[in-house]
């Protein structure tokens, strides 16, 4: 006997026949711990090449293709496009703000949502690299010359604010933040064994505290609402406030992939594997939710090896190479999509709205209650 359920599902798939037949193309059924359905909104044909840059502002996405920049929004519909004519560009995308870096010309151009360019910066040489946070203020880091390395403060209008100069070390990772007046820097060297040091700077380029860290590498930072800065080392997350001591830690299995939700938690992807390359293990493996006062909100695990992490406000989204996976803040799996194409990259947004880079393809989809 058929339940009320199924009656009413059946009606609802009665109803888009007799409205559209190409709708139901568009309909995918999603496997979830509790019933939901996954709309293909819009697919857009790129091409196989590896030279397309994707990156992901807060409602939707960039993508810079043969020299033109692109934005979609998340229904996958083109808002606009810039030429900038840049070979092999370095281009991150940030919540509003598209920062493209040209090398061979020694510029760096921000972009605006709305395709405009904001400014152009000249630079004093090519960079190996620069950051960027939420209230726009850069951080370029030029290449080492003669031992030392500048690293320069730029504004949310472009102007240069300070600067940094290291004497030794080379930059492993890096990052500003304007709103608790803070830079952090990891930097590593060689005399009879390997060193790492953790510097701290205002954005006017004076150092506050440098800190040994003997053979550990920071992989990353990010920040807390109270302006603490959290460091993501090979094994350990932890905490440190602005008199340099650390008020919290946490240790993990080898980290892999990680990624923040910013002021709030970080979600990580960490496993130890086995030597044996004949018998891979994955008992160790799993995704935890790391509050950021060091207690785990929550943890699972997948059936895939994770490629990736996004998030966006609450939204945490995990992807192998064939599987979407929505989950909570308490790491509870919400949605389990099986996917039909090798995966190279996937979005989140609000409402269930998700972009998905496959080979010669962007796909913008839609999570819905059933």
């Amino acid at each position: 006997m058929i339940n009320r359920r199924k009656k009413l599902s059946l009606l609802i798939v009665m109803i888009l026949v007799l409205l559209s037949p190409q709708i139901i193309k568009n309909i995918r059924t999603a496997m979830t711990s509790s019933e939901k359905v996954v709309y293909l909104m819009e697919e857009i044909e790129t091409s196989h090449s590896s030279d397309i840059v994707y990156g992901k502002l807060e409602d939707g996405v960039v993508q810079y293709w043969d020299g033109i920049l692109y934005f979609y929004d998340t229904a996958g519909v083109q808002k606009w496009n810039l030429h900038l004519g840049i070979v092999n560009p370095i281009l991150k995308a940030h919540m509003k703000d598209i920062y493209v870096v040209d090398n061979n010309k020694n510029q760096l151009i921000r972009v605006g949502k709305g395709g405009e360019v904001v400014y152009r910066y000249t630079m004093e040489d090519a960079l190996s690299n620069f950051k960027v946070e939420e209230d726009n203020y850069v951080l370029l880091q030029y290449p080492t010359k003669n031992n030392m390395t500048e690293l320069i403060i730029l504004d949310d209008e472009g102007r240069k604010h300070g600067s940094i100069l290291l004497g030794e070390g080379q930059v492993l990772n890096m990052s500003i933040s304007k709103a608790h007046d803070l830079i952090a820097i990891n930097t590593i060297m060689t005399k009879n064994s390997l060193e790492s040091h953790l510097l701290t700077y205002d954005l006017k380029g004076q150092l506050i505290a440098s800190n040994y860290l003997e053979e550990e590498f920071i992989l990353d930072f990010s920040y807390d609402a109270k302006g603490n800065l959290i460091a993501v080392k090979e094994k350990e997350i932890i905490g440190i406030n602005r008199d340099n001591k650390v008020v919290w830690n946490v240790f993990l299995e080898k980290v892999k992939l990680f990624k923040d939700s910013p002021l709030q938690h970080m979600v990580v992807y960490s496993g130890e594997e086995s030597r044996n390359r004949l018998i891979y293990m994955k008992e160790g493996e799993g995704v935890k939710v790391v509050q950021y006062d060091g207690k785990i909100a929550g943890k699972t695990k997948t059936e895939e090896a994770l490629l990736g992490i996004d998030t966006y406000n609450g939204e945490i989204l995990l992807y192998s190479l064939r599987t979407i996976y929505l989950i909570d803040k308490k790491a509870n799996v919400l949605v389990e999509y099986k996917y039909s194409s090798d995966i190279e990259e996937v979005f989140v947004f609000s409402k269930g709205h998700v972009a998905v880079v496959t080979k010669g393809k962007l796909s913008f989809l839609r999570i819905l209650e059933a």
